[in-house]
């Protein structure tokens, strides 16, 4: 119960912090000094556990739970108090607004929170041990994501495989022309799915097969969607006007081409017979591989027998062991190899239970005592079973956590089996539900990146995808830590409070249930809790409420429901709000209307909205009386001005917490605006062709000290740029190119984009700019010559070029940049790109096999580039500013822009998990994404080809 107890502790934080800042504003009745009381005794208590966690026994264990109790019961009590004040309208100045009742509850509280303080105080041992400890704590407690061994960012560590890919690779060139299947059993974590994807990424195979297809089934799975998948290169999307099911048109795409498909963890014999009659056999050497556990399932697949993994021998170990604690191949501490070397060997020479081991080993500070303790502990289970023994090596592990790594690591049981995370919606998940403490010089992402990079260094989760700059794109967890997160959840009896809703009604027209987005039936639809409807939304008293949600949360007595938003014409009873949520996300591709704009208030925790795919929503000036706002997520949305207000009253209407904005209509950047969002660090403009040439003073964006990425779409007024800036993004802004001297002199800049922005024949960079630039992209522009050398971008790692048809060539100098990797060029000029040819053959003649060039003029060369070939056409701003077409502007596939910012919900994965995978990557992303970068909103953005 440890783990739920601080998890529930570190919530109620930030719900104090909230309550304490509006009570300071009074905007609450409430006595401000029983706050801080309360704010005393649960930072006391957080403290206490970070330091305690570890401790057993029923005693402590029995005060944990009355912690994890006492913390729910509080956060309740804050809700009911704080909904019905806000209920209450323009109060006479003698009104009690509730405010006796509210310190009566809270002094109820305050006793029980002191009566389980003074039951730790009786617990002497403990609290001895506790007050040595926090005096010695900033010494003993190393850095979160310090490591002295390797870190996991760069790359998985692979060791030993090299002789079972070229058996692999043998199977699949062999001569025999049949379609054949190749089965790869193994128990799990011996490295099956680390086998097949590096024979999947193989030169080899790469060039051998016309079609390569990798798709994830698992024990839960929909033979619809793995077909999508399989039809859509493993992207499960559907797509109207096609007849055909999947299986036909999966049949048609692969007859009479060489295929290779990797199915990966099948479970069943069900799964193989429901598919197979869609692969046809070409006779040209087509393959399938499966992975599967079950040796039985790998018997039955094919007349061949399966290829077995076997364990790794002792020298393997020893050298994955070491790549893993200490980056290296052998032991660079000659005083722990004896030890390390018992270890690895316990380790029975499974690869996931060595690195592992290896990933916490490496977080010890190389201490020979430390290394002893886990020597004694792994070796204790060495009469236990292979499945429990490594079970236990997991457990070990995760013991050893320090416990504000627990509930996010335990968070990882939301998603389903074998999905692909992208980690930037994983650290905004785990800042909703409140996992995180809040430290005075680190934002609560910056922290939630640092605890990420912890787990993958110590390889409880891992790296799927990175981007071309090394950094994290997605993540995954292996399905055995995935079970154990399941196990230990429901023992700690952790996730007890649904503070996340994400509605996806674009593609389902059944009833959803209105806390996780899942189906739910008629039958389910009873009163599964006590619901306090708070008009106008009595209509609304028995929202739909799936069966896992009515497990999930069976301990709830009572949810505040609101109406605040539904369909324009239409009563959708699974839109319906409660007013503990933090974060809501609706994807929906029809025209909402706000219900009662007064309900928004009461949503008084929310910390993200988002609503991906509507069209414009005028937000009402009751969106400025949520202080906790982090996100506003909109694919088109009307900030408006803030209400007037009295200079005391200012601070009431500052959106203190807000991160991202976006995509923001028209804004005007009033005073009032910019008092208000005065941390701001991403922001996406787009202006109408009405607005284009009007003063919205944007030359005031400057005051914006924090701002880190900035888009800007269709304006012509001049642009006062922050020098926090560290992206930029330029569309239709027409800048004259000495103009953009302005733009290199900012100090932070590392990638900018300009699209059909920049005008004039000539560019020449005057040296001392664009000094941190990392990236550049240009897409169409009129440029002729560009003077430029390896002086004037000393640091850029990528080039993009797009339509520039008059370009004469790519300046010599730039290919003696020592930190250029990629040039790429599409719907250039002949001259242009010979010259990055010449720039690519000088580079190799003197050394340089880092640099690559990229040349394409044809759309069908690239999937994600549909409409190219319409981009060199015509470029009248005036004809295509409708934001009605933002989505399929004729500029942006192009330059692919991934903007992610909000993510959705985990349930919603589970499922429709192939086809939310291609979107989770691209369009599902915070509709900033009209203009089309990658961007990792509340930390910067990175911009990546695809």
């Amino acid at each position: 119960m440890a783990v739920a107890a601080y998890a529930s502790l570190v919530s109620l934080t930030h719900v104090l912090d909230n309550v304490h800042y509006r009570a300071q504003l009074r905007r609450l009745h409430v006595d401000i000094t029983r706050i801080e009381s309360l704010q005393e005794s649960i930072n006391f208590l957080v403290e206490f556990l970070e330091l305690n966690h570890g401790r057993k026994g029923q005693q402590i264990e029995d005060l944990w739970r009355q912690i994890s109790e006492a913390s729910f019961e509080l956060e309740e009590t804050f809700d009911l108090h704080v909904v019905s004040q806000l209920q209450k309208e323009s109060p006479g100045e003698n009104s009690d607004m509730g405010a006796r009742a509210f310190d009566e509850d809270l002094d109820t509280m305050i006793q029980k929170i002191d009566c389980i303080k003074r039951k730790l105080s009786m617990v002497e041992e403990v609290v001895e041990e506790f007050m040595v400890e926090k005096q010695t704590r900033a010494s003993a407690v190393p850095a979160v994501g310090s490591s002295i061994g390797a870190s996991s960012i760069s790359k998985n560590t692979i060791v030993g495989l090299d002789e079972h890919v070229m058996k692999i690779k043998g199977e699949l060139a062999r001569y025999d022309d049949n379609l054949q299947i190749i089965p790869i059993v193994g128990m799990g974590g011996i490295g099956k799915t680390t086998l097949a994807k590096k024979v999947y990424e193989d030169k080899f195979v790469v060039e051998r097969f016309d079609v390569r297809i990798w798709i994830t089934i698992s024990q839960e799975y929909s033979v619809d969607e793995i077909l999508l998948g399989l039809v859509n290169d493993g992207k499960v999307e559907r797509h109207g006007g096609n007849s055909d099911g999947p299986g036909e048109v999966l049949h048609k795409k692969l007859y009479g081409r060489r295929y290779l498909i990797v199915m990966d963890d099948l479970w069943t014999l069900q799964a193989w017979d429901d598919l197979r009659r869609f692969f046809p056999d070409n006779g040209n050497g087509s393959r399938i591989i499966i992975t599967t556990r079950l040796s039985h399932v790998a018997g039955s697949l094919s007349s061949h027998d399966p290829y077995s993994m076997t364990p790794m021998d002792m020298n393997t170990s020893w050298s994955l062991f070491c790549q893993t604690v200490f980056g290296e191949e052998n032991c660079s501490h000659p005083e722990l190899e004896k030890i390390g070397r018992g270890i690895a060997r316990n380790c029975r020479g499974l690869p996931l239970q060595i690195t592992v081991i290896g990933g916490l080993l490496a977080k010890s500070g190389m201490k020979k005592e430390y290394w002893e303790s886990v020597a004694k502990n792994v070796s204790s289970f060495s009469n236990a079973s292979d499945g429990e023994h490594c079970l236990n090596i997991l457990l070990l592990s995760y013991n050893n956590l320090p416990i504000y790594l627990k509930p996010c690591f335990l968070y990882m049981r939301t998603f389903p089996e074998d999905a692909e995370v992208h980690f930037l919606s994983l650290i905004n998940f785990w800042v909703d539900e409140g996992f995180i403490t809040t430290k005075e010089d680190k934002s609560l992402e910056e922290l939630g990146k640092e605890y990420l990079k912890d787990l993958v260094d110590r390889n409880l989760l891992f790296v799927r995808e990175q981007e071309d700059t090394g950094e994290l794109e997605t993540c995954g967890i292996h399905d055995l830590l995935r079970d154990l997160c399941i196990s230990i959840s429901k023992k700690e009896n952790f996730l007890c409070s649904p503070r996340i809703q994400y509605l996806n009604l674009t593609y389902y027209f059944g009833r959803v249930c209105f806390l996780c987005g899942d189906s739910a039936t008629e039958v389910e639809r009873r009163n599964l809790f006590a619901f306090d409807v708070i008009s106008p939304s009595a209509s609304y008293a028995n929202p739909p409420v799936c069966g896992n949600c009515e497990v999930t949360y069976s301990h709830m007595k009572r949810l505040r429901l609101v109406k605040v938003v539904d369909e324009v014409g239409v009563a959708h009873d699974s839109l319906v709000q409660h007013t503990k949520l933090r974060y809501v996300s609706v994807s929906f591709n029809k025209p909402l209307m706000l219900i009662s704009s007064s309900m928004l208030r009461l949503l008084w925790n929310l910390q993200s909205v988002s609503f991906q795919d509507s069209p414009l929503v005028v937000l009402p000036s009751e969106i400025w009386e949520l202080p906790q706002l982090r996100t506003i997520d909109f694919k088109d949305v009307v900030l408006p001005k803030p209400p007037n207000a009295h200079v005391e009253e200012k601070d009431a209407f500052t959106l203190k917490n807000l991160q991202s904005l976006g995509s923001a209509r028209n804004l005007e950047l009033t005073d009032e605006i910019l008092d208000g969002i005065p941390n701001l660090k991403d922001l996406v403009i787009k202006y109408d062709k009405r607005l284009r040439g009007s003063d919205t003073s944007l030359c005031y964006l400057a005051r914006l000290l924090k701002l880190e990425t900035l888009v800007v779409e269709n304006t012509l007024q001049n642009i006062g740029f922050p020098n926090s800036l560290k992206v930029l993004a330029l569309k239709r802004c027409r800048i004259p190119w000495s103009g953009m001297s302005i733009v290199g002199s900012l100090p932070n800049l590392e990638q900018l984009l300009l699209i059909h922005t920049a005008e004039g024949s000539e560019w020449n960079p005057t040296e001392g700019e664009f000094l941190r630039l990392k990236a550049l992209w240009i897409n169409g522009s009129d440029v002729v010559q560009w003077g430029a050398d390896q002086n004037h971008y000393p640091r850029l790692e990528y080039l993009s070029l797009c339509n520039l048809p008059s370009l004469e060539e790519i300046p010599s100098g730039v290919g003696d940049i020592p930190t250029l990797r990629k040039i790429r060029l599409k719907y250039c000029s002949e001259s242009a790109v010979d010259s990055a040819n010449q720039i690519l053959e000088e580079q190799q003649s003197m050394g340089n096999d880092i640099l690559e060039v990229y040349v394409s003029d044809d759309s069908g060369d690239d999937d994600t580039d549909e409409d190219d070939e319409t981009e060199g056409e015509d470029e009248d701003e005036d004809n295509d500013e409708d934001d009605e077409s933002d989505g399929k502007d004729k500029y942006e596939d192009d330059v692919k822009m991934k903007i992610m910012s909000l993510p959705h919900g985990p349930k919603d994965r589970r499922r429709r998990r192939g086809r939310r995978r291609r979107r989770r990557r691209c369009s599902s992303l915070p509709v900033f994404a009209t203009i089309l970068l990658q961007i990792e909103p509340r930390s910067g953005l990175r911009c990546l080809w695809l």
